[in-house]
C-alpha cells in the first residue's frame, strides 16, 4: 500500500510538472496569434513605389483570401491588442491605407468590397474637402457605412517628432475631434507621418485617449507588441508577391 502511494504521489508529481511547465505556454501561444498589417498608398495608374495599379490590388486580396487571409476591421485589432477577449480568424489580416488619397475611394473602396474585404484608412484631416486629391467627407462618411474603418494620420501630415509639445497636442487632438465628430465613434489609432515617433510622442498620443500608434517598421503584431509600436509590412508598386512580403516580415 505504501509503495502504491508513493507511486500516485510521483504521478501525481509528474503530471503536476507537466501542467507547469507546458499549459502556460499553450496560453501564451494562444495569446500571441500573429497579426499582419499591411499598409497601401495610392492605388491608381501613375508609375511610382507608393502607387499600385487596380488591377494589382485586386490581385493581392485574391491572393491573401486563396491564401486563407480574412480582412479584419481596425476595432478588433484594437480590442485583441488591449488584451480583450475578441474572436478572430484563423488567419486574419489588417489592411490599412496612409494619405486619405481621393483615389482610395474611387479605386481601392469598389475592390474591397468587390472582394468582401474591409480596409484602414488613416486620414490627414486638414486636406479633407480641402484638396480635390484627397477624400471628401461625404466619401469618408459613405466608406465607414459599408464598413471601412478610419483613424488619424494628423491634421497637417507634419513630422511630429520635430515639433515642440503644443504642435503635437493640437495634430493629434484636431485631427481625432474631427473624425469622432464626423463619423460619430471614438477614433483611438494614429498612423505617424512618415511612421516617425519617439517616447514623447507616445506620451502625447496617450493623453489626447489613442490606444494604438502604428508605424511603418516592418513586421507581424502581436498581442506581446507595444500597442503604440505597430509594426507594418509595407506594399509597394514592385512588391510582386503579397503573401511572401508577409512570409519574409519579421515575426
Amino acid at each position: 500500500m505504501k509503495k502504491f502511494t508513493n507511486c500516485g504521489v510521483k504521478v501525481l508529481y509528474i503530471i503536476l510538472l507537466i501542467i507547469v511547465l507546458y499549459v502556460p505556454n499553450v496560453v501564451v501561444a494562444a495569446s500571441a496569434k500573429s497579426i499582419p498589417v499591411l499598409v497601401y498608398h495610392r492605388v491608381g495608374d501613375t508609375a511610382d513605389a507608393l502607387t499600385v495599379k487596380p488591377e494589382k490590388l485586386r490581385g493581392d486580396l485574391i491572393n491573401l483570401k486563396n491564401n486563407g487571409y480574412q480582412t479584419i476591421s481596425l476595432k478588433v485589432f484594437e480590442e485583441y491588442m488591449s488584451g480583450k477577449d475578441v474572436e478572430l480568424p484563423d488567419k486574419p489580416i489588417l489592411v490599412t491605407f496612409d494619405d486619405s488619397y481621393q483615389d482610395n475611394y474611387e479605386n481601392a473602396f469598389p475592390i474591397l468590397k468587390e472582394n468582401q474585404c474591409v480596409a484602414t484608412f488613416f486620414v490627414i484631416t486638414w486636406l479633407v474637402d480641402r484638396n480635390q486629391d484627397r477624400l471628401t467627407s461625404a466619401e469618408i462618411k459613405a466608406m465607414a457605412a459599408a464598413g471601412m474603418s478610419f483613424g488619424s494620420h494628423t491634421v497637417s501630415h507634419t513630422v511630429l517628432v520635430d515639433k515642440p509639445d503644443f504642435w503635437v497636442q493640437n495634430e493629434l487632438a484636431y485631427s481625432k475631434q474631427f473624425l469622432e465628430e464626423l463619423l460619430g465613434t471614438p477614433i483611438c489609432s494614429v498612423a505617424y507621418p512618415e511612421g516617425k515617433f519617439n517616447a514623447n510622442t507616445i506620451k502625447i498620443a496617450i493623453e489626447q485617449g489613442y490606444s494604438t500608434g502604428f508605424t511603418v517598421e516592418p513586421g507581424k503584431s502581436t498581442r506581446q507588441t507595444a500597442p503604440f509600436k505597430v509594426c507594418r509590412i509595407p506594399v509597394f508598386s514592385y512588391t510582386l508577391d503579397v503573401v511572401k512580403a508577409i512570409n519574409n516580415a519579421p515575426d
